[in-house]
């Protein structure tokens, strides 16, 4: 699958696609150079799931009005300074 094909996937066919793989690995039907291909795709889906979830979670923190990690060290500092 290509980085494109992959980039258009939901996150539950990015799982469902990595289930796949897993399963065919399992099995160990196919050849070493097989196992390394499906590795190799798998690793990519993972990275690109992960992506994914980071990409939704900034989207609900956006939405919630919540601050993100740096906005909140940055804030602390902030209130440090008035003490």
């Amino acid at each position: 699958m290509d980085e494109k094909a992959r980039k258009e996937l939901t996150v539950e066919e990015t799982l469902e696609a990595l289930d796949q793989l897993i399963d065919e690995m399992e099995k160990g039907d196919g050849s070493l150079e097989d196992a390394f291909r499906n590795y190799e795709e798998g690793m990519k889906l993972v990275k690109s799931c992960n992506e994914k979830i980071e990409t939704i979670e900034k989207k609900i923190l956006v939405l919630s009005g919540e601050e993100t990690g740096e906005e909140a060290g940055a804030e602390d500092e902030k209130d440090e300074l008035h003490f």
